[in-house]
């Protein structure tokens, strides 16, 4: 334990001494104290909170990211490159505790950086704006979605032949990436119902169609003995302050036209949760976890290439991540017919799996529409990211070590 608080002590002496910490806590500083007077909103205190949450302290966590990976990344090779970490290791140090404490250095100064953004941000907000858990619909899985769908394919005449003698695990893919788009329509005076986990105190619907027009609803919900009549022609996105009393909630439509909506999107039933507060509260120990994570690959990378191709490598491992989700959503041939094609959406559908825990994990939208940061996602990321993760990879790395330590005698 000694030795690892030397390292420690150690690597947040060099981010000091090199000037990097301030450096990032001077831009951090002066970024999101400037923000609000660079841009302009929409004139709404919701709108600028908005902005402010995704702009301000989304861009301190993006500069921390990238920077906090840059010199993660070139810490153990530089060491390498010096002949300096063989005199770090016969101290004696652990190779696991040496990258475990460069790991917790940097995920220090990020976590004091980002703690200093976050309390400017508090300063201009109304902390005991409440928050609130939101809960969907309980349906069918997609896959089941889309096995059912699969089948009515097969038993249709009409389907295409390139759809019939496509792989099956193909068809199953892009239905299953559908799912989630599925319409539901509701005509004049029907009624449609769904179950929810528990009852809220409010109920937001996005009526649509398939041009993306907004729609004037009329109608009643219900839930239990409670009823609400709705009524809306000028908004898009539709909040209604509804108590239900039961866990199922029914919509009678009582308007003159059919309306469209995809239940897996567009419609959830709210409950309050507790304050603002609380909820970045929550989202900053969820940025910790996920710097702990990239600083952590960061690390890794050093262990096994020389510094500039750690460098490369880390980056191309950003943009590639960025990249990946809308490569495979905007690839123009579904059904993958070319096999060169397939093997690279393989490849591309692996890299945004393996980004995914850093992209998906970000809560800076849930905090600035005031949806909760739900403590269970929290204490599994923090799990995964803030322990499992940096210890997996610093033994891995810790196993690689020695393998360039030799390269270099």
């Amino acid at each position: 334990m000694r030795a690892f608080l030397s390292v420690v002590g150690l690597e947040l002496k060099a981010l000091v001494r090199s000037k990097a910490a301030l450096l990032l806590l001077v831009a951090a500083v002066a970024w999101t104290a400037a923000f609000p007077s660079l841009v302009t909103g929409d004139g709404t205190v919701a709108g600028a909170r908005e902005l402010d949450i995704h702009f301000s302290l989304g861009g301190v966590f993006a500069l921390l990211v990238v920077a906090l990976l840059a010199s993660a990344t070139g810490s153990l090779a530089r060491e390498r490159a010096e002949k300096r970490l063989q005199l770090t290791l016969v101290r004696p140090v652990g190779r696991v505790a040496l990258i475990l404490g460069k790991v917790v250095a940097h995920v220090v100064v990020g976590a004091v950086v980002l703690a200093v953004a976050c309390d400017i941000l508090a300063a201009r907000v109304d902390l005991a704006t409440p928050c609130r858990h939101v809960l969907a619909p309980i349906l069918p899985s997609v896959q089941e979605e889309a096995e059912r769908m699969y089948a009515v394919y097969l038993a249709d005449t009409n389907t295409p032949a390139a759809v019939r003698h496509a792989p099956k695990a193909t068809v199953l893919r892009l239905l299953a990436n559908r799912a989630i788009d599925r319409y539901e329509t509701v005509a004049t005076n029907a009624v449609a119902r769904w179950r929810f986990a528990a009852p809220g105190d409010a109920v937001r619907f996005r009526f649509t169609n398939t041009f993306e027009m907004r729609q004037d609803v009329c109608g009643v919900l219900r839930s239990g003995a409670a009823a609400s009549v709705v009524s809306n022609t000028t908004q898009a996105v539709v909040l209604f302050p509804f108590r239900g009393e039961s866990a199922e909630l029914s919509f009678e439509n009582r308007g003159t036209s059919a309306l469209m909506f995809r239940p897996r999107r567009d419609i959830q039933v709210l409950r309050t949760a507790d304050a603002f507060a609380w909820n970045l509260l929550r989202a900053y120990v969820v940025l910790v976890a996920v710097l702990a994570l990239v600083v952590s690959l960061g690390l890794l990378l050093g262990a096994c290439l020389s510094r500039p191709v750690a460098l490369f490598v880390a980056f191309v491992t950003l943009v590639v991540g960025e990249m990946s989700p809308s490569v495979v959503e905007q690839y123009p041939d579904e059904l993958e017919t070319n096999l060169a094609d397939r093997v690279g959406l393989a490849i591309t559908r692996g890299a945004a799996a393996v980004t995914r825990p850093v992209s998906a994990a970000s809560p800076l939208e849930a905090l600035a529409k005031d949806e909760c940061v739900e403590p269970a996602s929290v204490a599994g990321l923090v799990c995964a990211n803030l322990v499992v993760a940096p210890l997996l990879l610093a033994l891995l790395g810790a196993a690689l070590l020695p393998r360039k330590q030799d390269d270099l005698v």
